[in-house]
């Protein structure tokens, strides 16, 4: 992929986040032309993404945003692919079955209860057709050493959420079919993009040996 397209897609913490797209791909293969959604799209990435692999999108945030479309989809010329909305991606205004593929990053971390992110889970479960995708990326717990920064340095890091690695596989078991990786250790320390780049170099030393709880970026591909 392109290096600036993948910024676009990714927003943040490029390298490690931006793996979640190959380990996607698969996830697209035989849907042509198919329905999706993606949730918490204020910057409106993943939409482009799967604009850009054919699906006709949803592009959805909890506020509303702040132009329609969104410059990024303008800019990638695939503003005609797109629609969008304000939805609560644990209360959707959509049908059930209404989608092949659903989509969200680093978004229900912000819901900071387990009982409504497994609210937002079961609803993204709902919308989706049988056979559908849940693809996501969203932040692990990690290691005390992250709790302790996130606390410290983040204006977030208080009130939100973040998943356990040894939960997901309860969380998901709606689901038919469920894989998962982790990825990034050092990466989320960087102050800006360039420390952040400069770290993840690390962390693709690192990721073989340390243990997934570790790491604080969870992928993952559910099938319906």
């Amino acid at each position: 992929m392109v290096k600036n397209l993948l910024t676009d897609i990714i927003q943040w913490d490029v390298k490690n986040w931006g793996k979640a797209i190959p380990f996607w791909e698969p996830s697209l293969k035989g849907i042509e032309n198919g329905k999706a959604a993606a949730f918490g799209e204020r910057e409106g990435g993943l939409s482009l993404w799967l604009a850009l692999n054919g699906c006709e999108v949803e592009c959805s945030d909890y506020n509303a945003l702040d132009s329609i479309p969104l410059e990024l989809h303008v800019k990638h010329k695939v503003e005609n692919s797109i629609s969008y909305s304000k939805q609560d991606i644990t209360s959707t205004s959509f049908e059930d079955g209404s989608f092949d593929v659903v989509m969200f990053k680093s978004v229900i971390g912000s819901l900071n209860s387990k009982k409504r992110q497994q609210a937002a889970l079961d609803e993204l479960y709902r919308i989706l057709k049988p056979g559908g995708y849940l693809l996501f990326a969203e932040n692990l717990e990690a290691t005390g050493m992250h709790h302790f920064a996130r606390k410290k340095f983040t204006n977030w890091g208080h009130r939100w959420r973040y998943l356990k690695w040894k939960e997901m596989d309860q969380m998901l078991d709606q689901f038919s079919e469920t894989k998962k990786t982790t990825t990034g250790f050092l990466a989320t320390f960087g102050r800006s993009e360039g420390q952040r780049k400069f770290l993840s170099g690390i962390d693709c030393v690192l990721n073989p040996i340390l243990p997934k709880a570790w790491k604080y970026v969870l992928i993952a591909a559910a099938k319906k």
